[in-house]
């Protein structure tokens, strides 16, 4: 059974106090949606996928790669290319769990590495074409997934969530 999470009351926002309450709601909270969210996503049209009306759907349920592996080709497929640097560093890992990734999204097809024509010591790993189009195909799922989660709350709610997209982009950047 999906697990409910309910907020006793809005947490105070005003003073340190109110910002630690405000601090720990929202490290609650963000996991939980993001893993709902996840779940959501091999559920959504698989019929479709399976018909072959949403081809690259199907792949990605068939992808069945970890949370952290779809972040780092989302990222690949964000940036164009990294090195494997770049990638430990983004993802806060060390650099041997993120070989041990890529060399699994190598071996599916949907990673590729490249030598630096300049320095030959620099290894960039990037999406390939079918690596873009499960990214592609998972982020439309993920975004039906929150649209039908969206129209289940009301408009006043939605107003609500959207008059905080700012101020959780300044989080964000901050």
């Amino acid at each position: 059974m999906p697990e409910k999470l309910e907020l006793s009351e809005q947490p105070e926002t005003e003073g340190r106090q109110g910002i630690d309450a405000l601090a720990n709601a929202l490290l609650k909270l963000v996991p939980k949606l993001l893993r709902r969210m996840r779940a959501d996503v091999p559920l959504l049209d698989i019929e479709k996928a399976v018909n072959g009306d949403v081809p690259d759907l199907l792949a990605v349920s068939e992808l069945r790669a970890t949370p952290g592996q779809l972040s780092l080709l989302q990222y690949l497929v964000e940036r164009e290319r990294c090195t494997m640097q770049e990638l430990a560093e983004h993802m806060t890992v060390v650099p041997s769990t993120v070989t041990a990734m890529v060399k699994r999204l190598l071996a599916q097809g949907y990673v590729e590495r490249k030598r630096d024509d300049e320095d030959w010591r620099a290894v960039w790993v990037s999406a390939t074409e079918r690596g873009r189009r499960i990214v592609s195909a998972y982020d439309s799922a993920g975004c039906q997934a929150l649209q039908r989660r969206l129209e289940r709350l009301s408009p006043q709610e939605r107003r609500q969530l959207s008059d905080a997209l700012p101020a959780l982009c300044r989080l964000i950047d901050s």
